[in-house]
């Protein structure tokens, strides 16, 4: 398996994406609540269309979680509207990854892309995170069948759970971010999507990342760890 930062990455894959979830932001919204998903939207200043952030707990080891989102050669079977990946720098000495993400979306929406940086790192506290940011890359210009997304923020979180009743691990999912999609969409449309693409994301992970491909899987630079105690 291709280990590489996913649409995460963001992401991905996505109009999502995030600035820090930080207290000094507009109380959240809790737009959407069922099939195990939450999905909570909200506004930051000088952002046209809202942010958001999305849960869910995923049946995985942490490995695993961590190995679906950075499996690029993949992510369009699990995530909404994402399309090809090409990775540029798979490794650097700062641990950094550049890759353009295709968004493809139904006619007559024209389709979009984004070229992201994005860094993966395993906390004190076990709890893995993968940061990505839109960034401009002199071998990837502007295409003129594609609309360049050049604001976006993403994130993603993995923090362990205790085991459930039947045993099996529990990972804490959580995606979050901003992107601009430009071009002409009405904010209304764009904000609808905002709060279903990670829904839809997230419930299709559930049961995606339960294929061996991912629980036989190891990741550099992640190690399992013990349960984090609370929950978001």
């Amino acid at each position: 398996m291709k280990k590489t930062i996913s649409t995460i990455l963001l992401a991905a894959s996505t109009f999502a994406a995030v600035s820090a979830w930080a207290d000094t932001q507009p109380q959240p919204r809790l737009t959407i609540d069922r099939d195990g998903v939450k999905v909570w939207t909200y506004r930051q200043s000088g952002n046209p269309s809202v942010n958001y952030r999305a849960t869910t707990i995923l049946e995985s080891s942490l490995s695993g979680a961590v190995a679906m989102v950075m499996d690029t050669d993949h992510s369009a079977e699990w995530a909404p509207y994402t399309g090809k990946a090409l990775v540029l720098d798979l490794t650097n000495q700062n641990g950094v990854v550049t890759l353009r993400m295709d968004l493809n979306f139904p006619f007559p929406l024209k389709n979009r892309d984004v070229v992201l940086t994005s860094r993966m790192n395993q906390n004190a506290d076990g709890i893995v995170t993968i940061k990505s940011d839109s960034t401009v890359d002199a071998r990837l210009p502007v295409r003129s069948d594609y609309i360049r997304i050049d604001h976006f923020q993403g994130l993603w979180e993995f923090k362990s759970l205790p085991k459930n009743a039947a045993g099996k691990p529990q990972v804490e999912v959580t995606a979050s971010g901003y992107a601009a999609p430009n071009g002409l969409l009405p904010i209304a449309i764009v904000n609808l999507f905002v709060q279903q693409q990670p829904f839809e994301m997230l419930r299709n992970m559930k049961s995606y990342v339960k294929n061996t491909r991912y629980q036989q899987a190891t990741v550099v630079g992640v190690k399992e760890t013990l349960a984090v105690k609370g929950t978001s």
